[in-house]
């Protein structure tokens, strides 16, 4: 593999994302919240990666679990059951202030 140069466009285009994606992912990355790879400073003040970091980082978002959404699903279940729980206790309240 080779450690050849890459700039944030083509880095973008790799991984088929905007520049400014790649930005945030930084930013994420500097915090911990992320495993994108950091960015080797250059003169000219332009940012680069190595190809083979941005390779290896690739392969690894194949090994995150196919399905994301089933866990929004499951969120926006227990959302909506809490809201009918409170729906009805506010329903309760309100019919026993009528008696």
């Amino acid at each position: 593999m080779e450690n050849k140069v890459i700039l944030i466009g083509t880095v973008a285009e790799m991984l088929q994302v905007s520049q400014s994606s790649i930005n945030r992912w930084c930013e994420e990355s500097r915090k911990g919240l992320n495993t994108f790879p950091l960015p080797i400073s250059a003169r000219g003040g332009k940012r680069r990666w190595l190809r083979s970091d941005v390779e290896r980082y690739l392969d690894s978002l194949s090994t995150v679990t196919p399905f994301p959404a089933r866990k929004q699903r499951h969120n926006a279940k227990a959302f909506q059951t809490r809201q009918n729980v409170a729906d009805k206790a506010l329903a309760k309240y309100r019919t026993r202030g009528e008696q």
